[in-house]
């Protein structure tokens, strides 16, 4: 029996209630990480009492419980005042699981209806205000052939009217649906946490299948809410072995806490006691288990640091956080003094100053500890450089001025990152909550930065103000360009480490809170910076980018609301009957018919088809109906969206829906004139000669070029020279990674792109024939102005046909020099190829020009 003294009760104080803010509960200004136990039900102690012990046995339990270091409890029944009061007493908080006991077709029947919200609102009302009380489970484990009958949706809606309704009678508390596994795609919107009852008793499965629950739960607290072992078919040091390992895969997945089951071996259900199993950490006359010791290191004094609570198998590295800002004044001190007191054992903050002209170095002056370096406006990619050689850590993690980090961050960032071959890890970027409607709208509306997921830990582009890297990944790969000066330098180094072979991972717990645009003018401007990088990253990464210049991704962009959510839905795998056990969830990838109808090449087809029903009437209708699918595509953002519910309004709605349509038209727009402005070769590169020998090649075989090989040299051998050749020379390309088609592609001039693909035939005794395929690409202004020319020409024939034969000659002779210049730009690279190949060691294939030798 524990000893009486320990039960003592601590002095009776206030216990305020636990508020959630992203992934975390917080008690006050404090992260609660939520250490729990499930209790009972026991055999009522007085006939008709409630089920659970005397007052004398619970004070004893909670004594136990606070020397382990449990600050929460669920029980499963509506409990007495005084057992929340004997909670407060000893810190206790409790959540209680409102049972329904008709596992019916209960969507169907009025009568269960009503029945199961009047319990609902009793149990809210009963005890509503107690300080001990934590919140509410509305149900646990509906059967997952009862949400297949109904579909997921309907059972959604009527759990999200559960917990208005526990927020009605009990606004401070808290309210979630205990899920499982067999149905773990039900996720109502309006719950304050997620919560699975998980049973996998390995620890590499309950590792991956939490990574897969915290991308399921997106910006909202995961727990899990049941989890244990029998010590009657299982010995006690194995339970303890499983249930340390349990608690420590939890909290380092970044998770916000955990329920284990169960506290006592003692249970009592349907009338009856239970003696066939035994999962307590506690028998049933309270002597603690092997379970009880082993995890009270681990859960004693839960105000620990987390590094020193759950310690990795191997040291944490010092890491360098590096803040590059220009003009970030407005949100700078926020993010400083949230770096000041991480919760990490080695690490030192870097600011670079890129050239500022607000009162940046003025606040610098409140922050001695932090490195500071001043340079003038060079851009973000050379201000993230400049930081990482001054950088004294082997791991260098960058936010942004406009963030706020956890105090976890780099723990969890760390963490992942040492978890796995990876070279770089990320974490999600939340908005903090709004102070007016605009905020609100501004931070639900699309184009957020996001992370992109590969799988459930591997990531394709994690965003820019919440990313870390071993460096001498980063040293590998050069740093980052120096070209992107406002946005995309992110992107371009996670897409040169994979093309590199290397992995990115992804922590769903290390969070920064990022201060979205404040109004729709700095949003729109955000939105057109972002136009731009990727205008530049498609230069550099073509094989990425679809023919209108959007990104391509091969994983999952997560953010709050797609904008293809009528057309793309998720896919759920049931098992055969409805029967499997890990019923998943999987999101399919984004609509390209969606991103069709919102794009800009969408309305400017609507715009010309509109002129042209001006003098033909029969076409007025297409318009209409091609705006009409925009429209619909920008309601379906604007309905699936979540805006804070204090914020959420017609007005709110209706800005969303304006934000949503307009924001890829911005986007596009910001592209196009990017291109426009045209990375491209330089003429005087384009106009130089090839003084290296080399042979003569004929406009007419310019376009396929041969190679002859004695000793075996292959395609690979002139590729490398070909690349080194237009470096030396200032040519603008872009390499093959594998996604594309082609081997290098050539930004030539204004109007014509160049690409080459290349061959190697085998012959016998090692001998090699490689052939180069030399192709004109038409470039995006030339589509753009062959378009207009299109148009105006089309729209001219319609509405004067006399003028049909000019328009016609017209355009064959301003297509005769664009042809023609296409066909010199394919020569001078055909000729550049011959250099190469010569330098290869490879014998070109043709008559040999003066000083060639074959």
């Amino acid at each position: 029996m524990h000893d009486v003294a320990s039960a003592v009760p601590i002095a009776a104080t206030d216990l305020p209630r636990l508020q959630v803010r992203a992934k975390f509960f917080f008690e006050g200004e404090k992260k609660f990480y939520l250490q729990g136990v499930t209790y009972g039900p026991f055999r009522p102690a007085t006939e008709g009492g409630p089920n659970l012990p005397t007052p004398e046995k619970v004070s004893i339990d909670f004594g136990l419980m606070r020397d382990l270091g449990i600050n929460v409890v669920r029980v499963y029944h509506t409990p007495p005042r005084w057992f929340l009061d004997l909670a407060q007493n000893y810190r206790l908080r409790i959540m209680v699981t409102i049972p329904w006991h008709k596992r019916v077709l209960f969507l169907d029947d009025r009568e269960a209806l009503d029945t199961i919200r009047q319990n609902v609102a009793k149990a809210a009302q009963a005890n509503a205000g107690h300080p001990a009380m934590l919140g509410f489970f509305i149900d646990n484990e509906i059967p997952a052939d009862l949400v297949r009958w109904y579909g997921a949706r309907r059972m959604e809606e009527f759990l999200n009217s559960l917990v208005r309704i526990v927020k009605k009678n009990d606004p401070g508390a808290l309210a979630a649906y205990a899920n499982f596994p067999p149905t773990e795609y039900l996720l109502p919107s309006e719950v304050d946490f997620y919560s699975y009852n998980v049973y996998l008793h390995r620890q590499k499965d309950l590792i991956n299948y939490l990574g897969r629950l915290q991308n399921l739960a997106g910006d909202k607290p995961l727990i899990l809410s049941e989890f244990g072992m029998d010590t009657i078919r299982h010995p006690e040091e194995e339970q303890a072995r499983l249930l340390t390992e349990h608690v420590t895969a939890v909290f380092q997945s970044g998770l916000a806490g955990t329920f284990i089951f169960s506290w006592t071996d003692e249970w009592f259900t349907d009338g009856v006691d239970v003696t066939d199993w035994a999962f307590g950490i506690i028998t049933s006359d309270r002597r603690p288990k092997a379970s009880y010791r082993a995890l009270q290191p681990l859960l004693k004094n839960p105000e620990r640091p987390l590094y020193e609570r759950f310690k990795p198998e191997t040291e944490l590295p010092m890491v360098s956080v590096i803040v590059c800002s220009y003009n970030g004044a407005r949100t700078l001190r926020d993010c400083l003094i949230s770096l000041q007191d991480l919760n990490y054992p080695k690490y030192e903050v870097i600011f670079v100053d890129d050239g500022s002209k607000d009162n940046t170095q003025k606040i610098m002056t409140d922050f001695p500890k932090v490195r500071n370096i001043v340079q003038k406006n060079r851009g973000l990619s050379v201000a993230r450089n400049v930081g990482i050689a001054a950088a004294e850590g082997e791991v260098v993690a960058f936010t942004d001025s406009d963030c706020m980090a956890d105090r976890d961050w780099l723990f969890f960032l760390v963490h992942t990152l040492l978890s796995a071959d990876f070279a770089a890890v990320g974490g999600p970027n939340i908005s903090p909550p709004a102070t007016d409607w605009i905020q609100a709208t501004v931070g639900a509306a699309p184009g957020s930065p996001s992370h992109v997921l590969l799988t459930d830990t591997i990531a394709e582009h994690v965003p820019g103000c919440n990313m870390a890297y071993h460096k001498w990944a980063l040293d590998e790969i050069g740093g980052f360009d120096p070209e992107y000066r406002k946005a995309g330098d992110d992107v371009d180094v996670c897409w040169r480490l994979m093309q590199r072979g290397y992995q990115i991972g992804f922590s769903p717990a290390a969070v920064v809170w990022h201060y979205r645009r404040f109004e729709v003018r700095t949003y729109f401007s955000q939105q057109l910076g972002y136009g731009e990088a990727e205008a530049m990253l498609r230069y550099k990464h073509l094989q990425y980018f679809g023919p209108t210049g959007t990104a391509i991704w091969h994983g999952n962009v997560y953010t709050q609301a797609r904008n293809d959510s009528l057309f793309s839905r998720p896919v759920i795998y049931h098992g055969i009957f409805g029967t499997g056990l890990f019923q998943c969830i999987y999101p399919k990838r984004y609509s390209p018919f969606a991103a069709l109808l919102s794009s800009l090449e969408w309305l400017a087809v609507t715009l010309f088809i509109f002129f042209l029903s001006i003098p033909l009437p029969s076409l007025r209708l297409i318009p209409l109906i091609m705006f009409a699918l925009t429209l619909a595509v920008g309601l379906g953002y604007m309905a699936q969206a979540r805006i804070e519910a204090k914020f959420d309004s017609i007005p709110a709605r209706l800005l969303l829906l304006y934000l949503a349509i307009m924001q890829p038209w911005r986007r596009a727009w910001a592209r196009y004139f990017t291109w426009l402005r045209g990375k491209r070769t330089p003429p005087s590169v384009i106009e130089a000669k090839e003084d290296a020998p080399h042979l003569a090649v004929s406009w007419h075989n310019a376009g396929s070029l041969a190679f002859w090989s004695e000793t075996g040299l292959e395609r690979s051998h002139l590729l490398i020279r070909t690349e080194e050749l237009l470096d030396e020379e200032g040519w603008k390309f872009s390499l093959d990674t594998g996604w594309t088609n082609w081997d290098l592609h050539v930004f030539a001039s204004r109007w014509w792109n160049l690409r080459l693909l290349t061959m190697t035939e085998i012959y016998p005794h090692g001998k090699r024939l490689t052939r180069v395929g030399n192709f004109l690409n038409v470039s995006t202004f030339s589509s753009l102005v062959g378009g207009l020319l299109f148009t105006f020409s089309l729209v001219t024939m319609l509405t004067r046909p006399s003028t049909c034969r000019y328009i016609l000659v017209a355009n064959f002779l301003l297509a005769i020099p664009w042809f023609i210049h296409g066909l010199r730009l394919r020569h001078r690279l055909a000729e550049l190829v011959e250099v190469a190949a010569i330098r290869a060691g490879l014998q070109p294939l043709g008559k040999a020009k003066s000083g060639a030798k074959p």
